[in-house]
């Protein structure tokens, strides 16, 4: 039993014995004692270095002590005489700090004060004060030092409720404005350091920096502010001290007061690092102006990939873009790997002039940054003589850096005087980053935002700005007047609201193109006719579907077959069907009766030869049903013509087997594919079908761009009635969103069918006389032009059509109908 205190036991019989027993001393602490006595926040009013206008003036300050004695007596006896009596050791402290002038320092005022208490109050075995100053900073709430008795341990200055504004975040919506950060920085004040650090001059220094700053995310936030600090005198003569960060958001989830993370580094650390902070803007929100180095950080190699933005609205537009992309192809340190679509744009910045012409080039170079910018000013001033009279003006042509990357796939992050990538502003224009996205995978994020490109596109379009709406152009020839003038077809698409479900969803809202179909052969499936070479019978038809669809729209395209694609069908010689075709062509353009501008040739064809000669005769299109499959020589034919539209069909065999080839099943090839659709990864069996057409259709797709066709002059064609049973057609027809939202990797390519026009011909085809019971293809007119009205509701943009005349009427109500 213990003894010299008071103790209660209770016995077995429920008495209470009292006697006295003390407690042992705690061993861990080296015979103190555990017990503490407080006092908290003692207000006192003291000259303790500058105050927040660094002034040497009195200011509040909040005193905290907590010593450590040894009180058993007291709380055994009940008597205070046992203890420290903190109302004395109060008083005390209190006139020992208004009997002093001033201090130099917080950190002075706490040691004296520790010095002063332990030397008068001898119960004090070891104690802790902290000095607190909630005016030393104008921006900082609390700066304080902790210093304590025990010779082996460092004292502490503490700099917290540091509430500053940034830009900080990885997301678009918090890159648009600064948000509140609070900071805590803590280091240590060794004994033998007699000097307190100059903390206003380092509170300046990291507000300034941190109120400039421009980062993703708070680890390098906190990381840098450790920087900020350790480049300080203090911490280049004792560098092995270890700085304490603290960066909470305060606005980041609304559920919580703040989230964030905190970090521990010396000065050791950073040795050799530049102060990367000098070169940073003095603009904090001006796009993405981050304190990087001048110099790129991941290695230049010796090929690398840039993506330039180009732009046009001076002159012959198109011809600026093709020329610039010629001069760029020339440079023997520069190859064009693939442009995107053309787009229409309206002007930003300066309004009051005429809409330009944008897109995007991937290249590869062994250009640095900086000698391929200085490539892209020759063009646009030696070359192409632009003349830039003031900033965001007029201009020929405009080629804009946009990103860069090493063979490696790392960025080069760069931030000069004259040149900043990514580019400062390609976040703000979908001009640039629809045509980007075209090119980018859906993996591909932003260097600075850490956010992917094609959700910052999508962002862009949910703001709903009118400004932001493109045009999608496809070139085409201009009338027989003068072939080198440029004429277009245009898409437009828009995201609305879905009235079922409330989702952002991609609609098309330009009016769909009608394409009439003049077979001159003598065994096409349902309008072959016994006149087939009677050119001026084949005119007089032409002429008739000109009036009747001109009636009702803008443009109508002819559409002139001279072999016949039904299945099982004889093909004739390319010279029987050069002699069918190209005189009728030649007769359309010589023909001052119709409205030259506003009609549009298709030659409807899968031989290269053919195709060529009806170019040069006038044709705007080629309408292939075999995606360059049969002919290998196509892809280099269209290539040559950067103006002519290209149909890219979709089949599988040729006449005489395709109707056995209507099998899809879901196998992906051993290669690897990964399929998406509008960006989510898609292997459903219901989307089977759309996915293996799709997916063959992209490696088509893939292999024309490597032949040299533009991206610009391909329309879609899924190939109706082609290898194709009668509820493929139909799933063909639901699902053009499908087809258009679907994008691939395949053997490292990227392939996106975003933007694509695409074309169906549904028109008497055998799966709507199986449905409706109808075996005279001549028959089914009236049920094609019900299926008419809902390929346009299903977003179709060009319909392939016999009966023009009622055909055209459906498509017009149908337009009014989803478009509106």
């Amino acid at each position: 039993m213990q003894s010299g205190g008071l103790r209660c036991v209770l016995s077995r019989r429920g008495l209470i014995r009292i006697g006295i027993c003390t407690r042992g001393m705690s061993s861990a602490n080296g015979g103190r004692s555990d017990d503490t006595v407080h006092i908290q926040r003692q207000a006192l009013k003291v000259v303790a270095g500058v105050d927040g206008w660094g002034q040497q003036q009195a200011q509040d300050v909040k005193l905290t002590m907590h010593m450590n004695t040894d009180f058993r007596a007291s709380s055994q006896t009940d008597d205070l005489k046992y203890s420290l009596n903190y109302a004395v050791i109060s008083r005390g402290v209190h006139g020992f700090v208004d009997g002093c002038a001033r201090y130099r320092s917080l950190g002075q005022l706490g040691r004296e004060v520790m010095k002063f208490a332990m030397r008068e109050y001898r119960g004090i075995q070891s104690m802790e004060v902290g000095v607190e100053a909630n005016a030393a900073h104008l921006r900082c709430e609390n700066l304080g030092v902790l210093v304590n008795s025990d010779e082996r341990r460092p004292d502490e200055i503490l700099l917290s409720g540091m509430k500053l504004l940034t830009l900080i975040g990885v997301f678009t919506f918090e890159r648009r404005r600064k948000q509140y950060v609070d900071l805590k920085v803590t280091f240590p004040w060794p004994k033998e350091v007699a000097e307190f650090p100059n903390c206003q001059e380092l509170l300046d220094d990291v507000v300034g920096y941190v109120e400039r700053a421009n980062f993703k995310t708070a680890e390098s936030l906190a990381e840098s502010v450790a920087h900020v600090v350790t480049r300080r005198e203090y911490f280049q003569q004792h560098c092995a001290l270890p700085v304490k960060v603290k960066v909470i958001k305060l606005n980041a989830i609304t559920e919580t007061e703040g989230v964030g993370v905190s970090c521990v580094r010396s000065a050791n650390e950073f040795t050799g690092d530049p102060p990367f902070w000098e070169t940073m803007s003095a603009d904090g929100t001006d796009g993405f102006n981050l304190p990087v180095s001048q110099q790129p950080r991941a290695v230049i190699t010796e090929w690398n990939k840039a993506f330039l933005a180009f732009g046009s609205n001076v002159g012959n537009k198109f011809g600026n873009i093709e020329r610039s992309l010629r001069l760029l192809a020339e440079d023997p340190k520069v190859k064009v790997v693939r442009a995107s679509s053309l787009f229409e744009s309206e002007p930003m910045y300066f309004t009051e002039q005429s809409p330009f012409m944008n897109g995007v080039v991937e290249v590869q170079t062994q250009y640095t940054p900086h000698e391929l910018l200085k490539l892209c000013k020759k063009i646009e001033y030696d070359d192409l003589k632009r003349v830039k009279e003031f900033e965001n003006g007029p201009r020929s042509i405009d080629l804009d850096i946009l990103l860069y990357q090493n063979a490696n796939c790392e960025h080069i992050v760069l931030n000069s005087e004259d040149l900043v990538i990514p580019h400062r502003r390609m976040l703000e224009r979908t001009f640039v980053l629809e045509p980007l996205c075209e090119l980018l995978s859906f993996h591909e994020v932003h260097p600075i935002s850490a956010e992917p490109v094609q959700s910052h596109l999508k962002e862009l379009y949910c703001k709903g700005n009118k400004e932001d709406i493109l045009v999608k152009l496809l070139p085409l020839p201009g009338g027989p007047s003068d072939r080198s003038k440029t004429r277009f077809l245009k898409f437009r698409r828009e995201y609305e609201e879905d009235q079922s479900t409330g989702e952002l969803v991609l609609r098309t809202k330009s009016n769909t193109y009608v394409m009439g179909i003049v077979n001159v052969t003598p065994d096409s499936f349902s309008d072959g006719s016994p006149v087939w070479n009677d050119v001026n019978y084949f005119l007089e038809k032409v002429q008739q579907m000109v009036v009747d669809v001109l009636k009702l729209h803008e443009n109508v395209i002819i559409d002139i077959g001279g072999c016949s694609t039904r299945p099982g069908s004889q093909q004739p010689s390319v010279e029987e069907e050069l002699s069918r075709t190209i005189p009728l062509i030649t007769a359309i353009r010589d023909c001052g009766e119709l409205q030259q501008e506003n009609v549009i040739i298709s030659i409807d064809t899968y031989r290269s030869v053919v195709a060529e000669k009806a170019i040069v005769a006038g044709a705007d299109i080629v309408n292939d049903i075999s995606g360059g499959s049969f002919d290998t020589n196509m892809f280099s034919v269209i290539s040559a013509y950067s103006n002519v539209g290209y149909v890219l069909s979709h089949i599988r065999g040729d006449m005489a087997t395709m109707v056995k080839l209507n099998k899809y099943d879901d196998t992906i090839s051993s290669d690897g594919v990964e399929e998406f659709i509008y960006g989510k990864k898609q292997h459903s069996g219901r989307t089977k079908v759309i996915r293996n057409i799709s997916r063959e259709l992209a490696e088509r797709y893939q292999l024309a761009l490597t032949s040299g066709i533009k991206r610009w002059q391909i329309i879609l064609d899924p190939g109706i009635g082609f290898a194709k049973n009668a509820k493929q057609n139909l799933d063909i027809i639901k699902h053009i969103p499908s087809i258009k939202g679907y994008s691939c990797v395949a053997h490292g390519q990227f392939v996106n069918f975003a933007n694509l026009p695409v074309l169906l011909g549904p028109s008497r085809k055998n799966f709507i006389g199986t449905i409706i019971q109808e075996a005279q293809a001549e028959q089914r007119d009236f049920a094609t032009g019900t299926i008419v009205g809902s390929c346009v509701g299903y977003d179709a943009d060009i319909i392939r059509v016999h009966d023009v005349t009622n055909c055209s009427k459906s498509a017009r109500l149908a337009d009014e109908l989803y478009r509106k």
